[in-house]
């Protein structure tokens, strides 16, 4: 019996963009309750600190995700033709530009290149939740698109 199930798009995708809103949300909230200090000083809340920004990278790099390897194509708004004006002007936002070609070194380590991850504070004063906003208002099912 295969209980596997396809992967859809127009559940996937939102469910990443609401993460990444979550995953900010938290983030800069404790970059303004503790200072720098005080989160490297705990091993809790370094911890915390550590898995909120790893998290937002990881599904903001799958939102914009352009990668097809041998059998692993990705789900991405990058992927759908018909929001393609909006993504690529979504896409072509600095904060989005950096955490892209950052990614792998954060959170994967293996890029080729040594690239500094994009800094909480960077991110926290970014217009990242605007971007953010902004794709929880687009309507992925191609019915809508036309």
């Amino acid at each position: 019996m295969n209980n596997s199930t396809e992967r859809k798009p127009e559940i996937q995708l939102p469910l990443s963009v609401r993460f990444a809103k979550e995953y900010l949300k938290m983030l800069c909230g404790m970059l303004k309750k503790y200072t720098n200090e005080e989160i490297q000083e705990s091993n809790e809340l370094t911890i915390i600190h550590r898995s909120l920004w790893t998290s937002l990278i990881i599904e903001v790099g799958r939102i914009f995700d352009t990668y097809d390897g041998k059998n692993k194509e990705v789900i991405s708004y990058k992927k759908l033709g018909y929001l393609k004006d909006k993504i690529d002007k979504l896409h072509g936002e600095a904060i989005i530009g950096k955490i892209i070609r950052t990614r792998k070194t954060f959170t994967a380590h293996w890029s080729k290149e040594r690239t500094n991850p994009v800094l909480v504070s960077e991110i926290c004063s970014s217009n990242l939740i605007k971007i953010l906003e902004e794709l929880d208002k687009l309507s992925i099912e191609k019915s809508s698109a036309k």
